[in-house]
């Protein structure tokens, strides 16, 4: 790259012809280009004449995310040294220009933040999760906004779960009710929402109640549903649930039969303490797309069921189903929530089914 002349790589308002005449005093010569394994995000700014200028608290600005799925559109444009220290000066001091290699396979100046902090591995994964909810809802013609992102913390600390949570999630879910109890203090500063997900012992009931759980996922039986509404009565409370179907009908996991779901949900709806919200399944642990598929479409077609019978006291509003390796598909065939936890916190110990099936 010789001396006097430059490749500036721009994302922002530096592409527009005006601001080019009024900065450089000229148009400057560019061509489509791509800034590989960087994202684009929001930075504060504090150089007060920036801000006077733009009028804008916050600009555009490039973080490295060193992901091949993260690219970031923009222009390469050829400039002369002089014209490069007019860029820094419009630039101001939160910014910092850096070298980095384009798709073109040029190297061209890039303007990230000065004090650029790398995402953390969960604010990353996180990050990534979005960007396929938000993929897969174009494929859908679905509007994102429709799906809740709910993290699986399943033996995940505290720590790492106030982690997610100054991410902006603030919806989380337990499978065992010792686990809820064992974080509640370290979470108690933080607002969030929390579902419970695991397979509910009745000499659970009591103790589930004292804490800040907003829904329970996994109603799929008389039992459970009797004393859960003996012991809210008690307590003057109601509970937002959902009813679990065994759609993969696999002896290994709990969850309502099919064919028995309208029946039991018309059951269900006679104790008021209890509100239904929709439907949860966990669905086949398979490679085979296919077979995974037909359980989500089976729950979509009960939603549909009870639906069409106009149960009183019954919305089917949500269904939760789809994890780490199959949220694109359970967005595709109508999931409103998704349960992700090791696409986020990283591998367990213990494979999905354990956690799942507490008579493990």
């Amino acid at each position: 790259m010789q001396n006097n002349k430059h490749y500036l790589f721009s994302y922002g308002i530096l592409q527009l012809k005006e601001v080019q005449i009024e900065v450089f005093g000229r148009i400057l010569q560019g061509e489509k280009d791509k800034l590989p394994n960087y994202k684009l995000d929001k930075l504060k700014i504090s150089d007060t004449e920036v801000l006077k200028k733009s009028g804008r608290e916050f600009h555009p600005v490039a973080i490295k995310t060193n992901s091949p799925n993260d690219i970031v559109e923009g222009f390469i444009f050829e400039i002369q040294t002089p014209e490069l220290y007019v860029a820094d000066k419009l630039k101001g001091s939160d910014y910092k220009r850096v070298l980095a290699t384009l798709s073109s396979g040029k190297q061209a100046w890039v303007y990230t933040a000065k004090n650029e902090k790398s995402l953390s591995t969960i604010a990353y994964n996180i990050s990534q999760i979005r960007t396929r909810i938000e993929n897969a809802c174009k494929q859908s013609n679905r509007n994102p906004d429709e799906i809740k992102l709910l993290l699986a913390t399943k033996t995940v600390s505290s720590d790492r779960i106030t982690e997610a949570f100054k991410c902006g999630e603030t919806l989380i879910a337990e499978n065992k009710v010792q686990e809820i109890r064992q974080k509640f203090s370290d979470l108690s500063e933080y607002r969030f929402e929390q579902h419970f997900i695991g397979h509910l012992q009745t000499n659970k009931i009591k103790e589930i109640l004292k804490y800040n759980v907003s829904c329970i996922q996994t109603i799929d039986r008389m039992e459970l549903v009797e004393k859960l509404h003996n012991r809210l009565s008690l307590e003057n409370k109601a509970m937002d649930i959902l009813i679990q179907v065994n759609t993969s009908n696999e002896a290994s996991k709990f969850g309502i039969s099919p064919g028995d779901t309208l029946q039991f949900i018309q059951q269900v709806s006679k104790f008021n303490t209890l509100n239904i919200k929709g439907l949860m399944t966990i669905g086949l642990f398979s490679s085979d797309n296919d077979k995974v598929r037909e359980c989500f479409k089976l729950l979509k077609s009960i939603q549909q069921e009870v639906i069409r019978n106009k149960i009183p006291n019954v919305e089917m509003k949500e269904l939760s189903m789809g994890m780490s390796g199959d949220l694109e598909i359970a967005i595709e065939e109508g999931a409103t929530i998704i349960r992700v936890g090791t696409a986020i916190f990283g591998q367990r110990q213990y494979p999905d089914s354990y956690y799942w099936n507490e008579n493990a």
